[in-house]
């Protein structure tokens, strides 16, 4: 359980989602607001930039994959049962842009590990 600090960032981000669309919180949709874009952003590069996916792969080494699955599972349904479409098809973007940076980033460790061989 020692990756657990590795995900802070993303467990506030989930209690922040929560308290926007359950509350309405105007402080916490200014923050869904603003973060959704700049993660979409961040998926992106690192699905277009190799160097910034060996960072995400290093980051996220002690982090079960399932933990990530569960939190964009969490987001994106709390977003749409509460009615937030675009946002929450924002989040299911970056879970498809997550697992597409996830194997490009195991498919360059695998041919970097055979390349050394």
């Amino acid at each position: 359980m020692g990756w657990l600090k590795h995900v802070l960032i993303d467990l506030a981000v989930t209690v922040v989602i929560v308290i926007a669309a359950v509350t309405g919180a105007v402080w916490a949709q200014w923050v869904v607001w603003i973060y959704t874009p700049f993660m979409l952003l961040l998926k992106l590069i690192g699905i277009f930039g190799a160097g910034v996916t060996a960072q995400f792969k290093r980051a996220d080494a002690e982090v079960p994959v399932w933990f990530y699955h569960a939190l964009y599972a969490v987001n994106v349904g709390v977003l749409l049962v509460y009615g937030w479409r675009l946002v929450g098809a924002g989040w299911v973007l970056i879970w498809i842009l997550s697992v597409a940076a996830e194997r490009r980033a195991r498919s360059t460790v695998g041919k970097s590990k055979k390349a050394s061989r």
